[in-house]
């Protein structure tokens, strides 16, 4: 079979034309889309034909152009054409252009992102146990800890920065345990004003002090008998109220402020904090005794940013979420996804990629969001002069140096962009260079 029989068989159009422009060839599919029957158009110059074609472009500089998106005036289409150069024994001899309708390309990659978000939700789904959505080794390994305590009633304290989910995962101990027929109350120990904080946890008897009310009142630590008392922030507690908490664990009973007989309780204890308990104990702000009463089973909820696995599956999570509650259909691409994953530290944690979602869901003017999206963009800083530092700990020579930092974004860019071209935009370098650089490098470019 002739080339140019195969040729013709395909979807695609084809073009070939000399360096004067002249065509040398085109197929059914160039012609049938141009409306033009073939003996009218070879021989004939394409600059005559279509004066603002990219193939000219190409014959011009003697780059390939990849994915261009373009409007072909004279017959009124939208094209999505890749452009090669031809070279015979080094020496350029013309361009070879393979184009496809947009309307067709687009409404696939729409196709693909649509795709893509199912997957996105499917694996939601299948990763959300109990509200909790993981799919980290170090949180699976956290998960099957909270799992294993919840069985018994040992007293455990949740550590980590601000907003990883501790309250999340003491919610989930106490959904599992024996007790989950029983209340959950919930203190946060740094959100009651001092004066206020003891009353709060034990209660009062009437008259017990001035403004004290006539029936007294009954303390949080007593309505969570038969259940489990949740310490958020236990670190901010003063050392006066945490002499009386300490007996309350010891020997399950405590009296009313004002009160003069014990009131016994049967209560499970859980703690939380984001401050190193270790190091108050050292410097008397927290009471060495308590420590050991509440560090009986220790669990410690990783950042964010060690667990990064997670993200995608979150991200997803909170949008379903906000979309449901404020009735919206966004979508967040592909691209801004591997953009959290990988190019941003949440120091914020799990409640900052929250917040950011929600934000994404009822800031962005489009239903579709991406990576250009101006509330990213806003958010983040991307244009920002303080969106990256360099980390100097060594001297080198600086052509090494240069060849480091070229390793390093190029990396960085395969982590966040699907290909070469993508990532050739975003880091101002031409698309041959960067796909030669990373052949280099052996960096591979993930196409999704």
């Amino acid at each position: 079979m002739e080339k140019s029989s195969v040729l013709d068989a395909i979807h695609d159009g084809v073009i070939v034309v000399d360096m004067d422009s002249t065509i040398l060839y085109a197929n059914s599919a160039y012609t049938r889309s141009f409306g033009v029957q073939v003996s009218k158009v070879l021989g004939r110059k394409l600059s005559e034909i279509e004066p603002n074609s990219r193939i000219l472009d190409v014959l011009s500089t003697g780059k390939p152009i990849v994915d261009d998106y373009s409007h072909v005036v004279s017959v009124g289409i939208n094209i999505v054409a890749n452009i090669t150069p031809i070279f015979k024994e080094g020496k350029m001899t013309g361009a070879v252009a393979v184009f496809r309708d947009a309307t067709e390309v687009l409404a696939l990659k729409d196709l693909v992102v649509r795709y893509q978000n199912e997957l996105l939700e499917l694996r939601t789904k299948l990763l959300n146990v109990e509200d909790m959505v993981y799919d980290s080794p170090i949180m699976r390994r956290v998960m099957e800890q909270a799992q294993r305590v919840a069985s018994v009633d040992s007293t455990v304290l949740l550590t980590g920065e601000s907003g990883t989910g501790k309250e999340v995962v003491a919610k989930l101990i106490r959904r599992l345990s024996q007790r989950h027929e029983g209340p959950m109350v919930t203190i946060n120990c740094g959100a009651i004003p001092e004066n206020l904080l003891e009353s709060e946890l034990f209660g009062y008897e009437k008259g017990s002090f001035t403004g004290a009310g006539q029936q007294g009142k009954v303390g949080l630590i007593e309505i969570a008998n038969k259940g489990t008392l949740f310490l958020d922030e236990v670190g901010e507690l003063p050392l006066n109220i945490q002499v009386k908490l300490l007996r309350v664990i010891q020997e399950r009973s405590f009296m009313r402020v004002g009160g003069v007989k014990p009131i016994n309780v049967d209560v499970r204890f859980l703690a939380a904090t984001n401050r190193d308990l270790k190091a108050m104990v050292k410097m008397g702000t927290f009471r060495e005794d308590l420590f050991y009463r509440l560090n009986v089973v220790p669990i410690n909820i990783p950042p964010l940013r060690e667990r990064k696995r997670d993200i995608v599956g979150l991200a997803t999570f909170f949008l379903r979420k906000y979309n449901e509650k404020y009735k919206m259909d966004k979508r967040i691409l592909p691209e801004v996804l591997r953009f959290f994953e990988n190019s941003y530290e949440w120091p914020g944690n799990v409640r900052e990629l929250e917040n950011v979602v929600e934000r994404l869901v009822v800031s962005s003017p489009m239903d579709i969001i991406k990576l250009d999206d101006e509330v990213i963009s806003d958010y983040f800083d991307l244009q920002g002069d303080t969106e990256s530092r360099v980390i100097i700990s060594g001297l080198m020579e600086v052509k090494k140096a240069r060849e480091l930092l070229e390793k390093e974004l190029i990396k960085k860019a395969s982590q966040i962009y699907t290909s070469t071209r993508t990532s050739a935009e975003a880091l101002g370098m031409d698309h041959s260079t960067v796909a030669r650089k990373a052949k280099k490098y052996g960096i591979k470019f993930q196409q999704r």
